[in-house]
């Protein structure tokens, strides 16, 4: 997990369940640029595993990590049976074997992103667009699917659905003002049971979507840029990481397409109808990595919503390039030669990058008087309070960092209500990502404020913490990303070989720390 998905989705979660957490300027009635509406979704998850007796933090956290996994499982089969109905079975198996050893879909398909909520809304509807035009049923199954990612997800999602809009002008002119007729039911819909739960929660009326896309496409209020951008070719090298194989064959779908379609029309078959739709089926992914490869601000999450269609145009490659090898299997070979560099992609992700988990799990529980542990440049790595023990909550420390960290929801038993602390206007946050004292303690303070402390240390250019502060437990190792080589962080090397170049990795170790001026006997 990012930071963003922490402090944006699972800090929010956890106070509207639990009334307490982070928050962050997002959530900010004044600026109000995320959906209480996506989180009350997947609090449903919460309330049910409350119900059954099960409802301590981490349990949550696992029940809402595992329907999220089985969701995405769900619109994969889904997508792929409706590949194999109107496109081409072969094609249909190259795309689950692409599914499946991808290092992408490994990570986006139980985050609870509303990116990857897009992804599995917009795999349905492009499901339904698969079948041919001309039906009622295709038109409403796909609108509303579409509907739901761009409303309730993500609202740039919108772009994956542009082909199939086009298609319907173009194919099924007679009938456009009943599909455009379709589509305003299912966006009114949607777009007003959104906005009353927005709008409950932050006091006034809100559809936190527009709020979002005025924000970052149309300048108001501030700009996306200040958190960072990145070059044009950033999707196709983070591509290169999350799907290696599979992107090249990506990208290179639609030159393919259009020799095959040339080739056609030499030979006389100037009718070829799939053909040409499955021009529509190809498209959704290059009108995305298009229109997200000229925003400044990039991130990786961003074209996690096209992961499916990727794996798509790499098996409509494959398909198409069939004429020119003999061997049947030499396909299947290429996407097992892709999964299997995946799944080093999905083991180092597992073992170099998940210390944190393991070092809050070291906090003793059962204090009957509330403790605080602390964090300092290392703020991002923090996993959630679904991770920490009862009683306990987390406080930021000043560091280098200058710009707008994380601050607190006012819980709810003391401004009265949830609805009382989400509607709460205060000052503390800002749009422009700049540095707010109150959301920090000063580095001085922390032997008085912490009674614990998580600290990333590397032997190359840090301490350890000494004087009043003694290690709870074993330090956990923690991959040193700055001092180890690429490959080496990027894929999963064996320990036999992680002591020798170019495969030598540079290790930290993540230790929480007890303040012994405040430390006490924690209850039986």
């Amino acid at each position: 997990m990012d930071c963003d998905e922490v402090f944006n989705y699972w800090e929010p979660l956890h106070f509207l369940h639990f009334g307490w957490g982070k928050q962050t300027w997002e959530y900010a009635p004044q600026y109000a640029l995320r959906s209480y509406g996506y989180l009350e979704l997947h609090r449903v998850l919460i309330l049910l595993m409350s119900f059954v007796g099960l409802g301590t933090r981490i349990q949550a956290f696992y029940a809402v990590r595992l329907a999220l996994g089985i969701g995405c499982a769900f619109c994969e089969a889904v997508f792929v049976r409706a590949v194999a109905r109107h496109v081409d079975r072969r094609v249909s198996n190259y795309t689950l074997l692409g599914l499946a050893g991808m290092a992408g879909m490994f990570h986006s398909g139980a985050a609870l992103l509303p990116s990857s909520f897009a992804m599995c809304w917009a795999m349905l509807g492009s499901a339904a667009a698969m079948s041919r035009p001309g039906t009622r049923r295709r038109v409403g199954c796909a609108v509303c699917a579409f509907a739901v990612a761009v409303v309730w997800g993500w609202p740039y999602s919108a772009v994956v659905a542009l082909p199939f809009v086009v298609e319907e002008i173009v194919e099924r002119r007679e009938f456009l003002l009943n599909s455009m007729a379709i589509g305003v039911c299912a966006v009114v819909v949607t777009a007003g049971l959104a906005a009353a739960i927005d709008s409950w929660y932050y006091g006034s009326w809100v559809l936190a979507g527009w709020n979002q896309i005025a924000y970052n496409v149309l300048g108001r209020g501030g700009d996306s840029t200040l958190y960072g951008t990145e070059p044009w070719y950033f999707y196709v090298k983070n591509g290169l990481l999350n799907a290696n194989i599979v992107v090249v064959l990506a990208i290179v779908c639609l030159p393919l397409w259009t020799v095959s379609w040339l080739a056609l029309r030499l030979a006389g078959r100037r009718g070829d109808a799939d053909h040409w739709r499955l021009l529509f089926r190809v498209l959704p992914f290059y009108v995305t990595l298009g229109v997200f490869s000229l925003q400044p601000h990039k991130e990786e999450r961003f074209l996690s919503i096209v992961y499916p269609h990727m794996c798509f145009n790499a098996a409509v490659s494959l398909s198409l390039l069939r004429p020119l090898y003999s061997s049947p299997r030499l396909g299947y070979l290429v996407l097992c030669v892709a999964g299997i560099v995946g799944a080093l992609r999905m083991a180092a992700l597992v073992q170099y990058y998940a210390a944190p988990t393991h070092a809050f799990r070291q906090l003793p529980a059962a204090y009957m008087s509330e403790r605080v542990v602390c964090m300092g440049s290392d703020w991002y790595r923090f996993p959630s309070s679904f991770w920490l023990p009862h009683n306990y909550r987390l406080q930021l420390v000043e560091s280098a960092f200058d710009g707008h960290l994380p601050g607190d929801f006012t819980p709810s038993w003391i401004s009265g209500s949830t609805r009382a602390s989400t509607a709460m206007r205060r000052d503390d946050f800002n749009s422009m990502n700049r540095w707010e004292p109150a959301h920090a303690i000063l580095s001085n303070m922390t032997t008085e404020v912490c009674d614990y402390i998580v600290d990333v240390e590397y032997p190359e250019r840090s301490l350890p913490m000494e004087g009043a502060w003694k290690t709870v437990a074993q330090c956990v190792p923690i991959l040193d990303t700055e001092h180890t080589p690429l490959l080496a962080r990027v894929v999963y090397i064996p320990p036999i070989l992680a002591n020798f170049w170019p495969w030598k990795q540079q290790w930290g170790q993540i230790c929480v720390y007890e303040n012994l001026m405040t430390s006490s006997t924690p209850s039986p």
